[in-house]
């Protein structure tokens, strides 16, 4: 899974290179002819294409079943990173200006494909399409936002209760399970 620890700026290559690699700052130049804009379209690419990798392997029978499997999918990049991980993609959209097109643009149909893949999966599983979407937009955002806070926090703490809200948003019939972290609250 992709992840950052820092912005999008010249901070990010600095850590990337020298943390990730142990290569050189300037070696990136070799990699990434034309600097931290491709460096950043990749690494959302890449990030983008394993998020709709694992959701489509997964095997869920019901909604909650799917939205486990996303959220379980960021819990482990936060606990795995303690707390200091997030996501590329969320890195880059504050990072650019939205006025501008090119890497807002990557974001957006980022963001809009993984909200497009859980609304097909959550219509799948019997959530009314009227439901799928609204309910897919709130994951995503929700977990986006969480990674933040995760990141302020240092812990899973916020990923698990907006994890356990989100699954609120579920069809009763549909969140009989309970939520990633292992607990249900009140």
């Amino acid at each position: 899974m992709a992840v950052i620890s820092t912005s999008h700026s010249g901070i990010m290559t600095n850590v990337i290179v020298k943390s990730e690699s142990g290569a050189p700052r300037g070696s990136i130049y070799h990699h990434f002819p034309e600097g931290k804009e491709q460096l950043a379209e990749d690494a959302i690419k890449w990030t983008s294409e394993r998020v709709l990798a694992h959701l489509r392997a997964g095997t869920a029978v019901t909604a909650s079943e799917v939205l486990k499997r996303f959220i379980a999918m960021w819990r482990q990049v936060v606990v795995s990173s303690g707390g200091t991980a997030g996501c590329v993609v969320a890195g880059v959209a504050l990072d650019t200006d939205a006025r501008e097109a090119g890497q807002i643009d990557v974001v957006r149909s980022t963001f809009r494909s993984w909200v497009k893949l859980l609304a097909e999966l959550l219509e799948a599983v019997g959530v009314p399409s009227a439901r799928a979407t609204p309910i897919a937009l709130a994951t995503v955002a929700g977990m986006e936002g969480a990674l933040i806070l995760c990141r302020a926090e240092g812990n899973a703490k916020p990923l698990d209760a907006v994890a356990e809200e989100l699954m609120r948003l579920l069809p009763p019939e549909t969140s009989s399970r309970p939520v990633a972290s292992g607990k249900r609250r009140g």
